[in-house]
């Protein structure tokens, strides 16, 4: 084209494929037909969050759990199309009932396979429902008794074990409430209720639910192993070394007392004695799981056994291959901290391999980001590590207020709690288009927590986000080398090219 032309050049345009729900939703089918049920699960999963009002994706979602095993998460997604999707899909009634009997839980099997009958006289799975009845009458001929209330007990607590290890405390603590207000006596709900309660960060509810059960069931060991983990999160070093010096004359029988105990000596640094419990589990044929392993190892590395710890540690990775690189002898300074398996824990031990606060800010960031994020941020402010700065204290205290939603925060309208969460939403936005676990970007973030930082050191106001996220973004991307012009960022973030410029100039005083 001439210059000076007025014709506008044509050029190609390109439009993304972006794959439908239907697609996803054929990819799994195909994947389960090949016995490939992890990734069937995946692209169905996929296809439900593109489609989430279709009910038969769910559906054939919790069919491949029943196969693989997971029959309680099965149901809950079986529950959840009956509840939230579609009501009328009551052949759901049938697979519950089916997931049940595979638990044990006969009771609720014979509750759902009666409802799917109830409601469904000529439904496809009408024999398979009566056969399940006929199955459930030979399991309990004479005792069976449909109102029964154990096996709902049983599935609440499940439920709340399983919100407690997802980090969801709120929602654990409503249902563990529910339960102990029904059945008083269920020691094992309040012992949960009190670790939902301290994770939460309401330590004194916590104590005082320990407390009542001491009260009522004295000696309960359950009680007295969670109040040492309590002593010892808040360093209440006085009272955690009498209730444990009282603990080293405990002598419990059940292999479930014995592993409770060994593993409460574990965390709070007494190896030697948990060394001795988890061993003698061992020793008599005791199965654990990774968790078992995990203490074993520890407490075994800690007590001069390397062999035990490195033959239990290939059993923790064998089932967690995620634990790589969490392995006892990894740790430098093992007097400085102790093992636990839990996440706040594993990351608060990664905070304290940083050196620079920014850094640490930044794992804390991509610690906010990751799926169990509520685990991750359960410490209230004064069970942080002594080592955080107060500004990565205060950052840890935004997170965690974001994450579980807390209302009506003191700190909510004081101007240096507004700059932080400013610069947080700084963060958020560069994530957007720079993912924050992409190792291609964290020389981005880490120059931005050093602004961030040193930023707040200076009362920095954090006021303009999208400006600041275009100033950052330009600067890394200059120092990389890349051809980046202010305008270019400024279309981006839909900002004024002057104030991409005076954007600069402000982050440009707090780099090194």
């Amino acid at each position: 084209m001439r210059k000076g032309s007025k014709r506008t050049e044509k050029r190609g345009m390109v439009l993304p494929f972006t794959p439908s729900g239907d697609v996803y939703y054929r990819k799994g089918m195909s994947m389960y037909h090949r016995g490939r049920l992890d990734k069937a699960l995946k692209y169905l999963q996929r296809a439900r969050e593109l489609e989430p009002e279709e009910p038969m994706i769910p559906l054939q979602m919790a069919i491949i759990q029943t196969e693989i095993g997971e029959f309680q998460q099965s149901n809950e997604l079986l529950e959840m199309i009956m509840e939230t999707i579609d009501p009328s899909m009551t052949e759901s009634h049938y697979f519950i009932a089916n997931n049940y009997a595979h638990l044990g839980l006969f009771q609720e099997a014979y509750k759902h396979a009666t409802a799917y009958l109830d409601q469904n006289q000529d439904g496809e799975f009408v024999e398979d429902a009566e056969d399940l009845l006929d199955l459930l009458s030979l399991e309990d001929d004479d005792e069976f008794d449909p109102d029964f209330k154990q096996d709902e007990l049983i599935i609440q607590q499940e439920k709340a074990r399983k919100l407690l290890e997802e980090g969801n405390f709120k929602e654990a603590i409503e249902i563990l409430e529910d339960v102990i207000e029904r059945f008083p006596d269920y020691w094992s709900a309040y012992n949960n209720l009190a670790l939902a309660y301290f994770y939460f960060g309401d330590a004194d509810q916590a104590t005082a639910l320990l407390t009542d059960v001491l009260n009522r069931n004295t000696g309960n060991l359950h009680a007295l192993c969670n109040l040492a983990v309590f002593y010892h999160y808040q360093q209440r070093t006085d009272e955690l070394k009498q209730l444990m010096d009282s603990l080293e004359h405990v002598r419990p029988f059940l292999f479930e007392h014995r592993f409770k105990l060994g593993a409460t000596f574990a965390l709070v640094g007494r190896h030697e004695q948990a060394y001795a419990w988890l061993k003698s589990l061992v020793k008599r044929g005791f199965e654990g799981d990774a968790g078992f392993y995990f203490w074993l190892a520890h407490s075994a590395w800690h007590s001069g056994h390397e062999k035990v710890a490195r033959d239990a540690w290939k059993r923790v990775i064998a089932e967690q291959p995620e634990k790589d690189g969490m392995e006892p002898w990894g740790d430098q300074s093992p007097a400085e901290h102790l093992p636990s398996p839990s996440p706040i824990e594993q990351h608060s031990l990664d905070m304290k391999k940083s050196q620079y606060p920014e850094e640490r800010m930044f794992k804390m960031f991509k610690a906010f980001l990751s799926k169990n994020r509520s685990a991750l941020f359960r410490l209230n402010q004064k069970s942080l590590p002594s080592f955080l700065t107060y500004i990565e204290k205060d950052y840890y205290s935004l997170l965690a207020d974001t994450i579980h939603q807390q209302k009506e925060q003191p700190q909510a309208n004081d101007a240096s709690y507004k700059a932080l969460k400013r610069a947080h939403d700084v963060g958020c936005l560069l994530h957007k288009t720079h993912a924050a676990n992409n190792q291609a970007n964290e020389g981005l973030y880490y120059m931005w927590f050093h602004i961030f930082y040193h930023g707040r050191m200076a009362e920095y106001s954090f006021k303009n986000v999208q400006a600041l996220s275009a100033a950052v973004e330009f600067v890394w991307k200059k120092l990389r080398g890349e051809a980046v012009t202010q305008k270019e960022m400024a279309s981006k973030y839909s900002i004024a090219s002057a104030t991409v410029r005076k954007y600069v100039n402000e982050v440009d005083a707090f780099l090194p």
